[in-house]
């Protein structure tokens, strides 16, 4: 009990996953509601800037209110159980495979069977990046870009905002911050209530399905001739047949369990 008010430690394992394995959280009893209608948006990335290998780049991020993701990970757990895939066993693009597809199918499935569990990725043309005329450093650029990946979740989101990155090194926590701090004081953003976090991926299954629907939009947009994987493209079908849209192909603004934008800079 403090300043008569009572305090209740909970842990995600134990509290539907309200935040993340491993954070001991002390909430204040007026706070908790607040905290169960918020939403996690677990961002991904592939193509980046710096990297020479593709002329696109996609920044995805799954999107989930708090109170789904428990039914949402424990969907994913029973899957990996029917297929004896060990629950440890990270959920990546990379490992598409003709032996994982009917298993990788079926984490789809769960995708579109649980409601309140939506995918928006921006698709950008590298070789139309000007870094000079926008006077950004390629860092700024994949900023902004995340403002606008964002932005359309801020407006359709549950509660306040929860970002989650994939920490792939030492330089992901300043990236973190200073991308919370170009978030809040952005645009229709700016206030808003937001926390941005870098976590391992192996240890977020959130983080692991944004890596699913990102690689699957990053490769429907690579050149034919660069296509190869059979089962990928199978999959990438399934995705499409699921949505009833192409993931080559911008969406309208209101759709919401997948929404694509297909990024021009302004003329």
């Amino acid at each position: 009990m403090k300043n008569g008010k009572k305090l209740v430690i909970f842990t995600v394992s134990q509290s539907a996953e309200l935040i993340h394995k491993r954070i001991l959280y002390n909430i204040d009893m007026e706070n908790i509601e607040t905290l169960l209608s918020a939403t996690n948006v677990y961002i991904d990335e592939s193509g980046h800037t710096d990297d020479p290998s593709s002329n696109t780049m996609v920044l995805g991020a799954l999107w989930i209110s708090i109170p789904r993701l428990s039914l949402f990970t424990d969907a994913i757990r029973t899957v990996k159980k029917k297929h004896n895939i060990a629950s440890h066993r990270e959920i990546k693009w990379t490992k598409v495979s003709p032996a994982k597809l009917d298993y990788y199918k079926e984490l789809v499935d769960i995708f579109f069977a649980v409601e309140q569990v939506n995918y928006r990725a921006v698709v950008i043309n590298k070789s139309i990046i000007d870094y000079e005329a926008y006077n950004k450093t390629r860092d700024d650029f994949y900023y902004s870009m995340t403002y606008i990946l964002v932005r359309t979740i801020a407006e359709k989101r549950y509660g306040d905002m929860r970002l989650f990155l994939d920490y792939k090194d030492a330089w992901s926590g300043v990236r973190t911050t200073k991308l919370a701090g170009y978030l809040r004081n952005t645009g229709r953003l700016h206030n808003a209530s937001l926390l941005a976090q870098p976590l391992r991926s192996h240890e977020v299954i959130g983080l692991q399905m944004a890596d699913l629907f990102t690689g699957a939009v990053m490769y429907a947009n690579k050149p034919q001739e660069e296509q190869k994987s059979d089962a990928k493209k199978e999959l990438i079908a399934h995705i499409e047949q699921c949505s009833g849209q192409k993931l080559i192909c911008g969406t309208p603004y209101s759709s919401e369990k997948i929404n694509i934008l297909m990024w021009e800079p302004k003329r």
